[in-house]
């Protein structure tokens, strides 16, 4: 299970050398201010100024100073009236307690105070730690009260032997003070007496002590989570939240049973709520759906929050079980929550208002546990969804767990925004796109578990049809985002009657739309081969579709004699794409035997069909075995010409189809240098050309 405080902060170990760096000092007084020794004195003189700046600055410069001299102008500025004078104090001392910090050693602890061997000379810390509780026991005053605990705290365990004899020895306040700087000084030895002050009846001590153990939960985990436990039933609200947060930090889950019994405290409510979402319990989904149907505000937001967490972890079942047996009122609360716009503040119930609750996030939360739950409305809102940038993923998510369901919100949608008119889908077009993806994802889902017919049959069934007819009227759209997706989408879910709208989109004035279309075309030729066979012959009779022709030829991967002759004539006379598409189709098609037709685009005054003969025989050589000892030997002297031409992209795109430049000992110092830019693997086997061969259903192009 990850852990969500794993790093400790400042207080990283139980004494100084481990206890990580100090907090960021203010940037208005400069290092050499604070590295800039001073004379005693004059420090004295400036920390008597009325001046509140000048103070600080002499505060600052203590830190380089003998801490025996220093000590009672350390004091005297730590009990300064201005707080930027007290926190310049703490900074210098901390500066002499690394100074004069030994490294830590492993199993080393300090002495019972004073614990300075005779003849020793005491540490910074060790006489900071003396003078400090000296402090807590005589003044007063609060400022200086509060700087000594950050001081002790920091000093580590060099200070709790001398703060678990202050507890003995203290009485009233000070005892907290004391407690407080235990639980700062991040020692796993201090929690023996913090402990022993949990039986105090002072009940602010306790409410410290048990803040003080909870925060020592990453240094001392197993101690710490089994006191925690049995606090969860302290007499003290305060004891048992303190105790339930802490357990909720270190993510260790709480009983069902034990935490049914502080749910309904509405003080409690929001931490029992967190620890329900780690519960291990079946009962906990069940209870926090039952609450969705009257918790509000904070609490009803908090709730959202717990279900999802459950529903990412081992008890997801569970909690879609408990979400589809709820009764309607629950789906309807969070499908509103789900539709609520940002800042409106829906009315109650429920809201997103209080306890900090990320509306954003509360209602993609919402959103998901809707769907989940099935809940009538959930596809609607989810459609909603889709035209707010910040939910698009959660939407899509959502339309994915509703399935069929989705569908007739989907095409409602559509319905209304599949228009020539722009000013209709102005701003809704990446909106548009993405439905149009989710609702042929579905469908093709759907087609695949049996749920409906497939795509051959589509009038048998009603909401297929409806699809396929958005589909194909989105494909004329003046929004090349919804264009394209619709053409996609015609490659999976389309039938043979698609073929006609398909080839003619292929001559779109879009070229992101005419790309779409060619590869809409490829994927409908291999799902109908028999009926793409007899286009191709009518779409090879009329130069307009001869690129069409060749991108139907590519994808059915075979070609008679009458179509090879077709492919070599377009790939010398036909514009440039067709001529591209000729190119890689005869490769496809034709194998060894369109060597020569590759051998004369290699030298074509278009770039564009350069890189696909060069990517085409790269993949015709890596196909070739060694037994194909003729073929094997031209396509190689080919390759070296490409090698040869001295452009770079020529001899990548080569590599990219399969050609081992970087390792077949022909190709020489000069190759491995022109195939720099492409990642190509070594030795003669065929290499990965995902998004390189001919019409893919998946929409790809090449």
């Amino acid at each position: 299970m990850s852990r969500a405080f794993d790093d400790l902060g400042p207080y990283g170990g139980p004494r100084v050398s481990d206890a990580g760096p100090w907090p960021t000092e203010p940037e208005s007084i400069s290092p050499s201010v604070r590295s800039t020794p001073m004379p005693i004195a004059a420090i004295a003189t400036a920390l008597a100024a009325d001046d509140a700046e000048e103070r600080r600055q002499a505060a600052a410069r203590l830190g380089r100073a003998d801490v025996a001299e220093a000590l009672p102008l350390l004091l005297r500025a730590l009990g300064d009236p201005d707080w930027r004078v007290r926190k310049e104090a703490t900074y210098a001392c901390h500066r002499l307690i690394q100074a004069s910090s030994p490294p830590a050693v492993e199993g080393d602890r300090p002495a019972a105070s004073p614990g300075v061997a005779e003849g020793e000379r005491p540490s910074a810390a060790q006489v900071l730690v003396g003078a400090l509780l000296d402090a807590l026991r005589t003044s007063d005053d609060v400022g200086l009260r509060n700087a000594a605990i950050e001081v002790l705290g920091y000093c580590g365990r060099d200070a709790t032997p001398a703060l678990v004899g202050a507890l003995a020895e203290l009485k009233g306040d000070e005892r907290k003070l004391v407690v407080d700087a235990l639980g700062r000084t991040r020692d796993p030895a201090a929690l023996d007496a913090l402990y022993a002050a949990l039986a105090e009846k002072d009940d602010n001590l306790r409410q410290s002590a048990i803040e003080a153990i909870a925060g020592m939960g990453l240094i001392a985990r197993e101690r710490v989570t089994d006191i925690l436990y049995e606090r969860l039933s302290d007499r003290d609200r305060f004891v048992r939240l303190t105790a339930l947060n802490g357990l909720n930090g270190l993510e260790a889950p709480v009983p069902w049973r034990v935490l049914s019994q502080l749910i309904d405290d509405p003080i409690l409510r929001p931490a029992a709520l967190v620890a329900a979402a780690l519960a291990e319990s079946p009962e906990a989904p069940r209870a926090l759906v039952a609450a969705l149907a009257t918790a509000r505000g904070g609490a009803f937001a908090q709730l959202v929050r717990a279900l999802a967490r459950l529903v990412e972890g081992p008890l997801a079942s569970h909690a879609v079980d408990a979400l589809r047996a709820a009764p309607q009122e629950v789906g309807a609360r969070l499908v509103q929550a789900a539709a609520a716009s940002p800042g409106a503040g829906a009315a109650e119930p429920p809201s997103w208002r209080g306890l900090g609750a990320d509306p954003v996030s509360g209602r993609a939360q919402a959103l998901v546990l809707a769907a989940m739950a099935r809940a009538p409305g959930a596809a609607d809102a989810a459609v909603q969804a889709m035209i707010e940038p910040a939910l698009v993923e959660t939407a899509q998510r959502a339309l994915g767990l509703l399935g069929g369901e989705a569908l007739p919100a989907v095409l409602a949608y559509l319905e209304r925004h599949i228009d020539p008119d722009p000013d209709l889908w102005e701003g809704l077009d990446d909106a548009t796109a993405a439905l149009i993806d989710g609702a042929v994802a579905i469908a093709e889902q759907r087609g695949r578990e049996g749920e409906l017919p497939q795509p051959a049959q589509p009038d048998a069934d009603p909401t297929l049809d409806d699809l396929l007819g958005a589909v194909r009227r989105s494909v004329k759209s003046p929004s090349t985002l919804v264009a394209t997706s619709a053409l996609y989408g015609l490659a999976k879910i389309g039938t043979a009657d698609d073929f006609p709208l398909v080839v003619s989109q292929t001559r779109a004035i879009s070229l992101p739309v005419a790309r779409a279309a060619e590869s809409a075309l490829a994927g409908l030729s291999e799902r109908y081969p028999e009926s793409a066979r007899a286009l191709a012959r009518r779409l090879m009779q009329a130069g307009e579709t001869h690129l069409a022709a060749a991108i139907v030829i590519e994808a059915l991967g075979t070609a008679d004699q009458e179509e090879i002759a077709f492919l070599t004539s377009v790939a010398s006379v036909g514009d440039v794409r067709a001529r591209r598409a000729a190119v890689t189709a005869i490769a496809a098609a034709a194998g060894v035997s369109a060597l020569d037709v590759l051998s004369l685009s290699l030298a074509d005054e278009e770039r564009e069909v350069r890189l696909a003969a060069a990517r085409a025989l790269g993949r015709l050589y890596a196909s070739l075995s060694d037994r194909a000892g003729d073929e094997r030997t031209r396509a190689r002297e080919l390759l070296s010409l490409v090698r040869a031409s001295g452009e770079p992209e020529l001899v990548a795109a080569a590599a990219q189809g399969g050609a081992p430049f970087r390792s077949d000992p022909p190709w020489g110092e000069a190759g491995d240098r022109l195939s720099a830019p492409a990642s190509i693997d070594g030795g003669e086997g065929p290499m990965s050309t995902s998004g390189m061969s001919g019409g893919p259903p998946s929409g790809k192009v090449l």
